[in-house]
């Protein structure tokens, strides 16, 4: 696990309104090969999951999140960590997307995104990323969103409006 940045608990790392110019995305998102548009029932396919994990290991960051996608009528399940989240997946279908903190105890994002890429299940699901710094392990993470803690709630809810 790589202890740079803020740590969780600091309040500078809950959600945040946008400011101008401020998009909140980081420099360098290789997010674009990620998208696969969904189809929906207005598109002639099934409608999508409104379904999201959120893994996040501090709480008060964690419970905003889940609180503004919820009242964006999402439902929203949440893990405090990788291994927490793992095993949430195993008895839950497939989420439509997850929202993926990298410095976490037990299992960090790294280590569950590697994991999440071996398991046929979830392998494909869409994962948008927080992180509170630039990192030079974002490679080791595929094709992902990544979003600037403390994070813009314009741009989360515009990351989560292409998946789900």
């Amino acid at each position: 696990m790589v202890a740079n940045g803020p740590r969780s608990g600091d309040k500078d790392d809950a959600p945040r309104d946008p400011e101008p110019g401020d998009d909140g995305v980081a420099a360098g998102d290789p997010s674009a090969a990620a998208r696969a548009p969904g189809r929906d029932a207005a598109e002639g396919g099934p409608a999508r999951s409104r379904a999201i994990l959120v893994i996040e290991d501090d709480q008060g960051v964690s419970d905003a999140l889940v609180g503004v996608l919820s009242d964006e009528g999402y439902q929203v399940m949440a893990a405090r960590n990788g291994a927490e989240a793992l095993a949430r997946l195993r008895d839950a279908p497939a989420p439509a997307l997850i929202v993926l903190d990298l410095m976490m105890p037990m299992m960090d994002g790294y280590a569950f995104r590697a994991e999440q890429l071996r398991i046929p299940a979830i392998a494909d699901v869409p994962v948008v990323v927080l992180t509170a710094g630039a990192s030079p392990r974002a490679a080791e993470l595929g094709p992902v969103d990544i979003l600037k803690k403390p994070v813009n709630l314009a741009a989360l809810l515009d990351a989560v409006g292409r998946y789900v």
